[in-house]
């Protein structure tokens, strides 16, 4: 009797200590985070969106997804200074951010984005749910543990914000956009892999 009554109680501290424990998408992100005083809380809520949806959310219609490249690509500037050309999302690696920057001065080839974006953003297992665990402990890790920008309170009022209209995409913080300047498209890893190794031929 004494033993089942111990073996339940460890087995509700062990249930109890998973339940604590960060969502993997939210902890990588949290890991990255820490590195760039620039984000804010609508820059993590797309790096998980991105993370967990893809970049399904983003194809329209083909014709309008080219005209977007077109444009991007014609008015990017010059890489930063240690731009990296692939941003993993999650710890797995299975989906990142392929930066235009250092893809083109690298010779990148542009019609080879569009159809590995286009065809990321079809194969890639989007999953709401997974998004909406991992933004609900990022929630909870800030609570513990804030980080520059970076906020319970911020956290709480992007959620009110999001919530209200069924976490749909977003944009980056204004204050990122002026900062980073960022230039990206969402690909599979399986997509990436390709057009990377392309670059070193």
């Amino acid at each position: 009797m004494k033993n089942d009554f111990l073996k339940r109680i460890l087995l509700l501290a062990f249930l109890g200590a998973c339940a604590r424990a960060p969502d993997p998408d939210a902890a990588f992100f949290l890991a990255q985070a820490r590195a760039d005083p620039e984000l804010r809380i609508a820059d993590a809520y797309k790096w998980l969106f991105h993370a967990t949806r893809g970049g399904e959310h983003a194809v329209a219609n083909e014709f309008a997804v080219r005209k977007w490249l077109e444009t991007e690509w014609a008015t990017l500037g010059p890489s930063e200074p240690g731009e990296p050309l692939w941003t993993p999302l999650a710890a797995d690696g299975r989906i990142g951010r392929l930066n235009l920057r250092p893809y083109r001065a690298q010779g990148g080839d542009p019609a080879a984005l569009l159809a590995a974006f286009l065809a990321g953003a079809e194969a890639f297992d989007a999953d709401p749910a997974r998004f909406r665990k991992a933004w609900q402990s990022l929630g909870r890790e800030l609570k513990k543990r804030p980080g520059g920008h970076l906020t319970a309170a911020e956290w709480r009022r992007f959620d009110r914000e999001m919530r209200a209209q069924g976490y749909p995409a977003c944009h980056h913080s204004p204050e990122y956009e002026t900062a980073r300047q960022p230039a990206y498209r969402v690909l599979p890893a399986a997509e990436a892999g390709p057009l990377i190794e392309e670059l070193a031929r």
